[in-house]
């Protein structure tokens, strides 16, 4: 999660969408009293070579409350890797967090799905197709971790969305909206955080070729994405 407190901007940072590696560009335009929230120790690390600013303020102090308009701070309010809209709303309060831009990068569902269950498995041998059958339809509901870090009640609190498979349109989109330069793209392309993980041959329609249930799985957790961005199984 990244609180651009010069720009007016809290970049809620989904899972396997390339969240990591554009909240680790993002830290390169980081202000001193913007919020920047820990990764794993291999992405701060590539944060570190790249020279960019690193964790901070995430253990809020009164006086970066008081710059966003709190006028009775709680130090001990926390933000962390992940944390969902309701948690950012609640430790800001409601007026402060309506002000902000708030962004996070979508995926298509059923290409995040596969994406998830390489990265979960990435340290075990023989995966296959069966296998990858067999945890969809085990545990479907633990998928629906991006809707608890984007939606409050059901309802969005996303005024802007990248969309995984347009990043460089909505990349600078973004950046031309809250003055960034347009290298921001460039600059997120050279990372590589967290890759490398699925094999070549694992592509979405190889994943849910003839696999009913799984794609009724997944068309019923994510009605809301497949109809707001116009995603299908490819």
């Amino acid at each position: 999660m990244i609180l651009s407190v010069q720009r007016k901007f809290i970049f809620l940072k989904t899972t396997k969408t390339a969240g990591t590696s554009f909240e680790i560009a993002l830290s390169k335009y980081a202000s001193p009293e913007d919020t920047l929230t820990p990764i794993t120790p291999e992405d701060e690390d590539t944060r570190r070579a790249l020279g960019y600013a690193g964790p901070q303020n995430y253990l809020a102090s009164p006086g970066l409350l008081q710059k966003l308009g709190l006028r009775r701070p709680k130090p001990k309010m926390k933000f962390y890797n992940h944390v969902p809209a309701s948690v950012i709303r609640r430790n800001l309060g409601y007026a402060v967090f309506e002000s902000y831009l708030k962004l996070a990068v979508v995926r298509n569902p059923f290409d995040m799905v596969v994406s998830s269950y390489f990265w979960e498995h990435r340290n075990e041998p023989r995966l296959s197709d069966a296998h990858f059958r067999e945890w969809l339809l085990s545990r479907p509901k633990s998928l629906y971790e991006n809707y608890k870090i984007t939606h409050i009640d059901g309802v969005s609190m996303l005024d802007l969305v990248i969309r995984f498979e347009q990043f460089e349109e909505d990349v600078g989109n973004f950046a031309r909206r809250v003055g960034l330069p347009e290298t921001l793209y460039e600059e997120f392309k050279a990372i590589k955080a967290k890759g490398g993980s699925r094999p070549k041959w694992a592509t979405t329609h190889e994943m849910f070729k003839s696999f009913d249930g799984g794609k009724n799985v997944v068309a019923e957790l994510f009605a809301k994405d497949l109809a707001t961005y116009g995603y299908d199984c490819p």
